[in-house]
């Protein structure tokens, strides 16, 4: 990079900055405080009264990066330890009171930093700081827990090797770095978790658990004085160290194309990744480099998304990422395709880098870009805990708490040709890796180092040089003539709008024949109307700093949208536009059938899914809701871009719509809101017949095989309707099983080491819905799973809950529900499906109301009406390597 570029770069930015940061910074400031307690702990505190909850989060900067090679994944064992139990708080304890205030609380490792935290009700702030810093900072590593947790580490490691996204990333950061810690996996290494020890824990914890290498965040509805007197009263016993951070080994710059291989039997699809050596978040060119992954791959209408997906169909799925942590990362892309498109596909993506070098982006492309980057920013703003990640983040990677107004600043000064120059510094060879995960039956004479010779013909064949590192209004209702309804409800907190336009339908009103036909529609909805094409719409939403897409459920499909709300009319519009004249145009169905065939087609390659999807189709076998969502290989290979239309005007009519807006607008706003759609023509709407479904009356079984190493078990009972008063009843009962502090949970991962996965979820629908079961776990224990779930079912019909266990399941089903509800794009989708359900949009507070009253007997009652093993059915997913042995 040239002197004079350099130096008219820095020009740019210092006048930008000049304009934008005295009020911004002075705003971040006035909003994030922070102070030093006297034992050297940072704690950072963002008031935002907009919300009544707040989330604490407790960074320590110490990763996987910072282990030694016998210490690979102590980091992430400790991460699992920390809810495990205090000298105050025995095994459950943790959860269980966390829950009881209606809270969550959760925690991650990465390279560079272990983060927990916590998120209740404000009202409950003072006693969630007590609990998550008496978790981290006072575990007792309790021996017995010990060896338990690291069997669940153990089993999440064994699961992660099953998962081909997994080994794909695993491999790329193996080939791609040779002396950065980052080359090992964060989760770490089965042999080496297998021995680790409650001394070694002792020592890690020790030496980096210590107040200069952490600080603490708290965001929401909090008073910061009040926070200083809890963090200093929470954290008294807390003392400095003189801690010094030893110095991790440094990637040497790469002077060779690196390349790796690797056949999985369990993947169908090939997953290919072209990685190149770039800055950490601390770099001179970091904005540069975010903004041109966006531009190759970030986003629907990105360069490499356009090309080799919509274009030249080379990819099933493709995407750019900057991988910018505290050293230096990697630009990636990332792409599953069929096997035979590997050498296409490799030479399409470095012949859009090569452009992107050669031609800088337009104005408008580039302006995108910022835009969606700067939306990220904003959208993170609609939660506390996005807000306290967001503050975490730079504080952890730029020790600059307060950076996102500067990084905001920064990147609207980048110009085209700084984009073409940091391409032409960083994504050429010989600073590439690629690394192929490839299925291991077929691709006999596949060779990755003819992938790597396509990569080398795109020159300069030099190192890259890298720089040095230098409360709102009241919500209205409104029946429009036509019959459509309208939800308004303003909110001035951030900057944004959202939008959900929902029609009854989704899976309820598919037949064998149309099955997948709703999820199809919503797959299309903005790939063109009479009068614009896809490009073009993608174009709009991301001038409008927005998000569009469909969706499709179980009863209902439609429109997602959220855009700055700046761009209110303009997104209006637009959406009015898209409901009348959807095109569903052919070229671009025959895309969207080609990803959705491969979907279905590798659903095993997501045992979850389709663990639920199979046990689904057994406990509905008549009713639509047994079918698959993305339908049949059959279904979809016959649909035409008339069966969509059709299907589509059939059912988006204004009689049945319901139109929800939240954000950022006045009055004036929601009247133009409504003239707008009030010019919708009315049409009658004709639902069809659902077919009934006939009660099960002896317990169901269903054994599918496919190549994995794990067993996926589930059970399933019809459960209830969303407007059944069980709905309820069964909810709490539903908690009371599931989550860290749910018995299903304690008893059977916790205490019986059966499972890495046990969870029981409820999914009430406008006809009976379903109440399930699932766990996951080595084949070995699978039946002593299976009787396990049958344990805790039986345990549950027999034995009334305790009033502390009631009232922990009801304040967290209040508190995670509301804490939900922080997004502007959340509540319009809470608010349109209660409306068009008829529960009505301001359903929150019946629900509320209606869980508080909840009891014992409630409970135990819906547990023996709705979990009659008689009634239910069974789906295991076993390996078929134990087939012949089972038989």
């Amino acid at each position: 990079m040239s002197g004079s570029f350099r130096v008219t770069s820095t020009w740019m930015v210092a006048l930008i900055l000049m304009f934008i940061l005295p009020m911004g910074a002075g705003a971040m400031e006035d909003k994030l405080q922070n102070f030093t307690l006297p034992n050297g702990l940072r704690v950072f505190v963002k008031e935002d009264h907009a919300r009544k909850v707040a989330t604490i989060q407790l960074w320590v900067m110490v990763g996987s990066a910072d282990e030694e090679p016998a210490e690979r994944g102590i980091s992430h064992v400790i991460e699992h330890m920390a809810f495990k139990g205090t000298e105050r708080r025995g095994v459950g304890k943790i959860a269980a009171e966390i829950e009881a205030l209606g809270g969550e609380t959760n925690a991650y490792t990465s390279w560079d930093e272990t983060v927990f935290h916590v998120t209740v009700p404000s009202s409950a702030l003072s006693q969630g700081m007590d609990i998550l810093t008496d978790a981290v900072l006072r575990p007792t590593i309790d021996p017995a827990e010990l060896d338990k947790e690291k069997q669940v580490v153990i089993e999440e490691i064994l699961e992660g090797e099953e998962r081909p996204e997994r080994k794909a990333s695993k491999l790329l950061f193996k080939t791609a770095y040779i002396a950065s810690p980052y080359q090992y996996p964060v989760i770490g290494y089965k042999e080496i978790v297998e021995k680790t020890t409650r001394q070694e824990i002792l020592d890690f914890r020790k030496k980096w658990y210590v107040p200069e290498n952490m600080f603490l965040i708290v965001v929401g509805d909090v008073d910061a004085a009040k926070i200083r007197e809890d963090a200093e009263k929470y954290t008294a016993d807390l003392k400095p160290t003189g801690f010094f951070r030893p110095p991790r080994a440094q990637e040497p710059p790469q002077r060779e194309i690196r390349t790796g291989v690797l056949k999985d039997r369990n993947t169908r699809e090939t997953r290919l990744a072209i990685a190149f050596h770039i800055q950490s978040m601390k770099g001179a060119d970091v904005n540069a480099l975010d903004l041109i992954g966006d531009l190759l791959g970030a986003r629907d209408n990105s360069r490499l998304v356009r090309v080799l997906k919509k274009e030249k169909r080379l990819v099933n799925s493709i995407s750019t990422h900057a991988v910018t942590p505290k050293e230096p990362g990697l630009m990636v892309v990332s792409a599953t395709l069929d096997a035979k498109n590997l050498e296409p596909a490799t030479r399409t993506i470095m012949e859009e880098i090569q452009r992107l070098k050669a031609e800088p982006p337009s104005a408008a492309d580039l302006e995108d870009a910022k835009m969606h980057i700067e939306s990220q920013h904003i959208y993170a703003r609609e939660t506390v805990q996005g807000t306290a990640r967001s503050i975490g983040s730079f504080q952890a990677d730029m020790e600059d708490a307060g950076y996102e107004p500067k990084y905001i600043a920064l990147n609207a000064a980048v110009t085209p040709e700084q984009v073409s120059a940091v391409v032409a510094n960083y994504l050429v060879p010989p600073n590439v890796s690629v690394s192929v995960l490839i299925p291991e039956n077929g691709n006999e004479g596949f060779q990755v180092e003819q992938l790597a010779e396509i990569v080398k013909s795109y020159g300069p064949e030099k190192k890259p040089e890298i720089a040095e590192e230098t409360p709102g209004p009241k919500t209205t209702v409104r029946t429009l003539s036509n019959g459509m309804r309208l939800v308004l409800a303003p909110d001035d907190s951030n900057p944004v709008v959202s939008f959900r336009i929902a029609f009854m339908g989704g899976k309820r009103f598919e037949t064998k024949e149309t099955e997948g036909i709703m999820n199809f529609i919503s797959q299309m909805l903005n790939k063109g109307t009479e009068k614009m094409t896809e490009v073009e719409i993608a174009r709009k939403i991301d001038e409008m700093g927005g998000r569009l897409s469909g969706f499709s459920g179980y009863d209902s499909f439609g429109f997602n949208s959220s855009f700055f709300s700046r761009y209110l009319d303009q997104g209006l519009q637009l959406l009015a536009d898209l409901y009348q004249d959807c095109a569903f145009p052919g070229d671009k169905l025959e895309r969207e059938r080609l990803l959705i065939l491969n979907r279905i087609k590798t659903e095993p390659d997501r045992p979850v899914a389709y663990a639920v999807n199979v046990l689904n189709s057994t406990v509905f076998p008549h009713h639509p809701y047994g079918f698959n969502k993305e339908g049949t290989l059959a279904t979809v290979a016959g649909f035409t871009s008339a069966d969509l239309k059709q299907t589509f005007h059939r059912f988006a009519v204004p009689a049945n719509t319901v139109v929800t807006v939240v954000g950022d607008f006045d009055a004036k706003a929601a009247d133009r809101i409504s003239a707008v759609f009030e010019k919708i023509a009315a049409k009658p709407v004709e639902f069809p017949q659902v077919p009934r479904e006939e009660p099960i009356t002896k317990e169901r079984e269903k054994i599918v095989r496919i190549p994995r190493a794990k067993a996926h078990l589930a059970i399933g009972f019809r459960g209830t309707t969303v407007a059944d008063e069980d709905r309820y009843p069964v909810e709490v009962l539903n908690n009371i099983l599931s989550g860290q502090g749910g018995r299903l949970f304690r008893e059977l991962r916790d205490k019986q080491s059966l499972a890495y996965t046990v969870t029981s979820f409820a999914r009430p629908a406008v006809d009976q819905g379903i109440f399930a079961f699932y766990i996951a776990c080595d084949v070995p224990k699978a039946e002593r799973a299976l009787q396990g779930l049958y344990g805790e079912i039986a345990r549950i019909k027999k034995e009334p809950v305790g009033d502390d266990e009631l009232n922990r399941s009801i304040s967290n089903l209040v508190g995670t529900y509301l804490i939900s509800l922080q997004s502007s794009w959340s509540r319009a989708e809470n608010m349109a499906l209660n409306t068009l359900y008829g529960l009505g949009y301001d359903y929150d507070v019946k629900y509320i109301r209606k869980i508080r009253q909840v009891t014992a007997n409630d409970v135990i009652k819906v547990a023996n009406k709705y979990l009659e093993l008689n009634h239910g059915s069974v789906v295991k997913i076993l390996p078929e390597e134990h087939e012949n042995k089972d038989k």
